[in-house]
Order: structure tokens, then sequence, then C-alpha cells
């Protein structure tokens, strides 16, 4: 991996990156979400195509910074998340294909002993997303598994769909929170 030697960082790699969270960021993270799926930006729209209701006042989306330089910050990962009653489906997950080798090599260090920066931008939004009861992605990829893993999520009996319980609850009433999610379908 090629990395930028000639720079050596003025902060440390955790004081480059931010996580915000907001209602739409499209105005941040359009580019990004296009350069991961080629597929439009996830606005918070009441027909967004899927089984559900989605009114704009269920989305957050969030949005990891990376800072280069005091004039120069970049959106680098993005996560979009639905509240669905006492469940999050958390969808869009991405990030910059080119960030980890342009990071100078003590952040990419850094950045690699965090478990990556959309490990960090799930267990951020994690803590914020606390009045769940479970997080749940929908997860074809490889390698978006085993960050989502990392970063505490666990496979249910539905093919895709996959669980970070925040909550104790029985097994009836974890298994009824997965049907009643994977009934939506891919989100």
């Amino acid at each position: 991996m090629r990395r930028d030697a000639a720079r050596a960082p003025s902060e440390s790699f955790d004081d480059a990156v931010s996580i915000a969270g907001m209602t739409n960021a499209a105005t941040f993270a359009a580019d990004l979400f296009n350069e991961a799926y080629r597929a439009p930006f996830p606005i918070p729209r009441a027909d967004s195509g899927l089984s559900i209701p989605t009114p704009p006042s269920i989305w957050r989306q969030y949005v990891a910074f990376y800072r280069w330089s005091p004039e120069q910050v970049e959106p680098v990962a993005f996560v979009n998340v639905l509240r669905y009653g006492d469940a999050r489906l958390v969808g869009g997950l991405c990030a910059r294909r080119n960030f980890y080798r342009r990071l100078p090599p003590s952040h990419w260090r850094a950045c690699r002993a965090r478990g990556g920066v959309v490990q960090m931008l799930l267990e951020r939004m994690a803590d914020e997303e606390r009045d769940a009861a479970a997080l749940f992605g929908y997860v074809g990829d490889a390698k978006s598994w085993r960050v989502s893993e990392r970063a505490g999520y666990a496979r249910t009996r539905h093919r895709y769909v996959i669980v970070k319980w925040l909550r104790e609850a029985t097994e009836a009433a974890r298994r009824a929170l997965e049907d009643k999610v994977a009934a939506v379908g891919p989100f």
C-alpha cells in the first residue's frame, strides 16, 4: 500500500477523525455513496422503495470525516440508519476506496489498530442509537460482514440479516424482532 510518507501528521489519528450524525448527509456523502454503490444517495424521503413507511423523521445518517490538513477535510465513510419500532435498520455502509492507502504510516497503523474507519463509524453510531433494542444490517458482502462482526454483529437465521443486540431480550422476543426485520426485505 502506498502511503504519503512525506506528510508527517501534526495530530493523532483519533484527532484527525470525526464522526457526525445528521438527518440528511447528501451534501457530504453523495459522492462517496455513488463511488461505492453506483447508485443514487439515499435521501431521506417517505417513498424510499422499502416495504415499510419511511418518513424523513425516522432517518439518521452518519459520516466519518478525516482531516488531512486544517484546510482539507474529506468524508471517508457513511452509514444510513432507519428507525423501525424497537429496531434500527443499518444500511448503505461504505468507505472511500483509496482512503487507507493515502493515510500517513502512523495514522494507517492507528486506524488499523482501531479496526478501520468503518468499524469506528459503526461503533459510534451504535453508541448514539442506544435507545433501540437492536441494530440490524443486511449483508451479502464478505468484507462488510467481517467489519460488522468486529463491531459486534452476529448472524441471524435469516440469510443476509445480521444483528447487534443492545438490550437483553428473551429468545422469543429476539426471534420475533428478527422475523419482523427480515420481512422488510433488503434495506
